[in-house]
């Protein structure tokens, strides 16, 4: 008796299971004969091909999980860049260090922005990575990590492989990049140069020296200067101041005497006296505390009317001009050195021609 019970009861749990089963197999959508089972995909543009489908994550990570988005994009050249986002969801707080990744590949991270926003309990982290490849062809973005740390609890979220079709930007005539052309040789015009130049230089520098020489030998040769009293009373003498009185010049000899006493003033008195106007000339004589600067000014001052003003003075104070500036000359020349005693016992100057002999 028992055991027909036992038997019924499990004839009734396989009737109910089978009946289980046809429930589900009329509920699920049909599917073509022999195609595999279609699982959820990201949509993507074209160039980019869809991320490859991982695993959802085991009981044993809590809420952490990490979502691959890439945008809709054109064409993809070599070294055009497009985004991939990646979104981290943790527990809140969590501490989340990535993206990390062993290699590459063809792929550089040109930019990456991170954003961290709270949902409730959890942190949604997300990472957008402006990436370009420099590879034609079909590459595949390598999956990156996550770590993430929440107290003593650790994990690793690795995101999905991103595949993308890069077009080649050379013609298709071209292969690959032309190698480098060999160096054209010029001719090192400097080994001539520098030598040039230098036997340049040496030459004016033994020119510079012998103009030098001529130079120093001629001025050697020349006979000394007079001295400004001598050169002022020469030039006086000289003048023809009779005949240019006769001729009714006079400001033809007053401009002679000027020129005269500038000059005379200018190598006494060691100042440019020759360039100066009448204004000038008594600030400096002023200044060099000259002797006689008030005759001297009263001079000028008759010489400037009569050159400048068109006065005509009469021929007697033309003759007393002359003489007043001869008398200036003779009265600021320096006195004469006294001569030096000899002294007992030594011979005087013997007089020229004298000689000792019997």
């Amino acid at each position: 008796m028992t055991l027909a019970a036992l038997a019924l009861t499990s004839g009734s749990l396989a009737l109910t299971s089978g009946s289980l089963a046809l429930t589900l197999a009329l509920t699920a959508p049909a599917a073509a004969p022999g195609a595999p089972p279609k699982a959820p995909a990201l949509a993507v543009a074209p160039g980019v091909a869809p991320p490859i489908a991982r695993p959802a994550p085991s009981p044993d990570h809590g809420p952490d999980r990490i979502a691959t988005r890439v945008p809709t994009m054109p064409r993809l050249t070599v070294g055009d860049r497009f985004d991939v986002t990646y979104v981290v969801t943790t527990e809140h707080p969590s501490l989340v260090t990535g993206p990390l990744a062993d290699s590459m590949g063809a792929f550089v991270v040109v930019k990456q922005d991170r954003k961290t926003a709270r949902r409730g309990d959890l942190d949604e982290t997300t990472y957008r990575l402006a990436v370009a490849c420099f590879q034609p062809g079909r590459q595949v973005l390598p999956a990156l990590r996550f770590a993430v740390s929440f107290g003593a609890r650790s994990d690793t979220l690795t995101g999905d492989t991103v595949a993308v079709a890069i077009t080649s930007v050379l013609p298709d005539s071209m292969k690959d990049v032309h190698a480098l052309k060999p160096p054209e040789m010029f001719p090192n015009y400097w080994l001539w140069l520098v030598p040039a130049i230098l036997v340049l230089v040496a030459v004016l520098a033994w020119l510079g020296w012998k103009l030098a020489r001529r130079i120093k030998r001629l001025s050697e040769a020349l006979p000394p200067p007079l001295p400004p009293w001598e050169e002022a009373l020469g030039a006086l003498d000289r003048l023809t101041w009779r005949e240019w009185l006769r001729e009714g010049q006079f400001k033809r000899l007053y401009y002679a005497l000027s020129e005269i006493l500038k000059r005379y003033l200018e190598r006494r008195y060691g100042f440019d006296a020759v360039e100066q106007t009448t204004t000038e000339l008594l600030a400096s004589m002023r200044a060099q505390k000259l002797p006689m600067r008030d005759e001297i000014m009263r001079f000028f001052a008759r010489c400037d009317l009569v050159k400048y003003a068109k006065t005509v003075p009469p021929e007697d104070e033309a003759e007393q001009a002359l003489q007043q500036l001869r008398d200036f000359v003779v009265k600021t020349k320096p006195a004469p050195e006294p001569e030096k005693p000899v002294a007992a016992g030594q011979p005087g100057p013997q007089p020229a021609g004298a000689g000792g002999g019997a």
